[in-house]
Formats: C-alpha cells, sequence, structure tokens
C-alpha cells in the first residue's frame, strides 16, 4: 500500500480533488486522505491542533499559519483561482450572463437566491452586493445556508438562484451557470497549497504534481485557472 497523507480540501474544488485522487496515487505512490472543509474553517482545524500533512485553502489564511509554525512557509505555492458563478436550474429559461449590468438585473429579478452563509464564496458575495449598491435590493431575498450546498437546493427546486464557485455549479448535477461574476469585480477565489512543518518528505512530491502545468487542462475543464500569488 502507498504511504497515506492527511490533505484539508476545500469544498469548492471536492470534485476535481477526488478525481484527482488515482492520479496522485499513480504518480507519486502516496494515498491522499481527503478531508473536506469550507475555505474558512480549514485554518480553524489546523489551529485546534488536527494533524495534517498537505492543505489547500485561501492565501490570505495561510502566512499567519506559517507565521505561527503551522505551516512550512517553503512549501506555500498558487494552486488555482475560481471564479465566482451564478447557478440556475437546468432547463430553466435564462441566457449566460457576464455583464456587471445583467448580472445585476438577473440578481434583481430573482426571487430567491441561496448562498453558502460560513464559505468564501457567501462572504465575497455579501461584499460584491454592496459594492454593485444591491445590498438592499438582492439581500432580503437572498437566504445563506448553514450547510449543504446552495447550487443543489437550486436542483431540488428550493431556490431560484444560487451562488457558489464556478467549480461547484459544474460539479452539481441538475443545474448550469447563468452567470460568471466578471474579473474586474475581484470576486474571484484564490486557492494555494502547502504542506505541514512536520509532514514527511512525500508531501512535497504531492504538492509538486498539483503545481505541475500538466494538470492545467484538467483544472481548467473543472472550472480552475492558474495564478500567481502576489
Amino acid at each position: 500500500m502507498p504511504d497515506a497523507l492527511r490533505m484539508f480540501v476545500p469544498a469548492a474544488i471536492r470534485a476535481i480533488m477526488k478525481r484527482l485522487g488515482p492520479r496522485v496515487e499513480a504518480e507519486t505512490a502516496v494515498r491522499l486522505l481527503q478531508k473536506v472543509e469550507l475555505n474558512p474553517l480549514i485554518p480553524e482545524r489546523i489551529r485546534a491542533g488536527e494533524p495534517y500533512d498537505i492543505a489547500l485553502t485561501n492565501p490570505p489564511y495561510v502566512k499567519p499559519l506559517i507565521e505561527d509554525g503551522l505551516a512550512d512557509g517553503g512549501s506555500h505555492r498558487a494552486f488555482g483561482r475560481v471564479p465566482l458563478a451564478v447557478a440556475r436550474r437546468s432547463g430553466a429559461q435564462s441566457e449566460f450572463v457576464e455583464d456587471e449590468k445583467d448580472i445585476a438585473a438577473l440578481l434583481g429579478n430573482a426571487k430567491s437566491i441561496a448562498y453558502t452563509g460560513a464559505g468564501t464564496s457567501g462572504r465575497t458575495y455579501l461584499d460584491v452586493l454592496e459594492r454593485m449598491e444591491l445590498t438592499g435590493s438582492v439581500l432580503p431575498r437572498s437566504h445563506a445556508m448553514a450547510g449543504g450546498v446552495p447550487a443543489a437546493s437550486v436542483a431540488a427546486g428550493e431556490y431560484e438562484l444560487a451562488i457558489a464557485p464556478l467549480t461547484t455549479v459544474l460539479a452539481t448535477p441538475g443545474v448550469v451557470p447563468a452567470a460568471v461574476f466578471p474579473e474586474h469585480l475581484g470576486t474571484h477565489i484564490d486557492m494555494s497549497v502547502f504542506r505541514s512543518a512536520a509532514s514527511p518528505v512525500a508531501a512535497a512530491t504531492v504538492i509538486d504534481f498539483l503545481t505541475d502545468h500538466r494538470l492545467d487542462d484538467d483544472l481548467k475543464a473543472a472550472g480552475i485557472v492558474r495564478f500567481e500569488l502576489a
């Protein structure tokens, strides 16, 4: 059996990471024990003392972990950027939009919108509503979900629209993207990868594989593009 490493994986990219698992094992002889969690909760679990070898989360959470000796600074690398998207039920009559004015109209006309209250996508959504001056008109029809997948609730007919990372929308049966927020709004969700200071050498091999450009096409198909750490 290959060595097993414990890895925190953001919920937004669980689908692509699950698919990459067998490839990681085949190419690195390392088996990943993936622990899926919302981005903001990953550093909290690390700080609480939960053991891990590799983790993916938003870059702003990583620097404090490095400073406090909870992550290896030399291993920190960019992984991928995911646009914030709007999901609608498959078959619903709606054109895909990317223009800011069209997105404002889409949200303004929706009867109900679901989003993840504790996730990075939810916080980003609330921020962009304020910057687009839509808080007063759209927020009253927006519902923060404490658990579950907002896009899945749209597929089930519980909500008209959902706000979620594009990766989640593409991986959820029964929904399609209705919109992707444009780059200039800064709503993209960046994720970087790093290892624990106490992790074995094999963790570095896995990070090399995950950041190798050979995966770029697979990531792009899943809604992820590469980026550079600032």
